[in-house]
């Protein structure tokens, strides 16, 4: 057992799951102070009145900070339990695109000239569709930059990925995209793959 602060709630934190420089996701988290080491990861994050408000999940590893952890919200954990418990498959929906990071394109020469001609700093650039996926029904293409799901601003595919996951396999969204420095939009019906985003 250890004891700690709960110092911020509603932290958005970057995870990344490979060895690459860009990150693979966005965790909408609570930041404690409790100590959380192997052993202990998973565990419940309680409040004073003994009541589990988070599960703890991961924690900064850096030489310029100490004692930095982060929990998923109990909120969150127990709306996958109750699919879990009631036998359900959980799913994410998906657009069928590969991506890349409007902020990376300089590793692409091919994209570096498109985004300096229209002035694009931010977004997520469509490297290819998937044949018969959402995106290509809905009409998205190689080049296109998506820069809004919804209202919501994409700056990268971690958020890109933050966003649509807010939604269900079925849901309705509208893309927000440049093509050939054309801002368009297009609504999506947001299907069901575990291979592709």
């Amino acid at each position: 057992v250890t004891r700690g602060r709960l110092s911020g709630k509603n932290r958005m934190v970057a995870v990344s799951v490979s060895n690459s420089s860009s990150s693979d996701w966005i965790m909408n988290v609570m930041q404690t102070d409790a100590a959380i080491n192997p052993g202990n990861s998973g565990g419940p994050l309680c409040n004073a009145n003994g009541q589990v408000v988070g599960i703890t999940s991961l924690k900064l590893v850096a030489e310029s900070v100490e004692g930095m952890g982060f929990a998923i919200p109990i909120e969150v954990a127990l709306s996958y339990a109750e699919k879990l418990e009631n036998k359900e498959k959980i799913t994410q929906p998906y657009l069928g695109v590969s991506m890349v990071n409007v902020t990376d394109a300089y590793y692409y020469p091919e994209y570096s000239s498109l985004l300096k001609e229209y002035k694009i700093t931010k977004g997520v650039i469509i490297v290819s569709t998937e044949k018969g996926s959402p995106a290509a029904k809905a009409g998205l293409a190689s080049d296109d930059i998506i820069i809004k799901i919804n209202d919501d601003e994409v700056t990268s595919v971690a958020y890109l990925r933050y966003y649509l996951y807010n939604y269900g396999v079925g849901d309705k969204v509208e893309i927000t995209y440049i093509r050939k420095g054309k801002t368009l939009k297009t609504t999506v019906t947001l299907g069901s793959n575990s291979k592709t985003y």
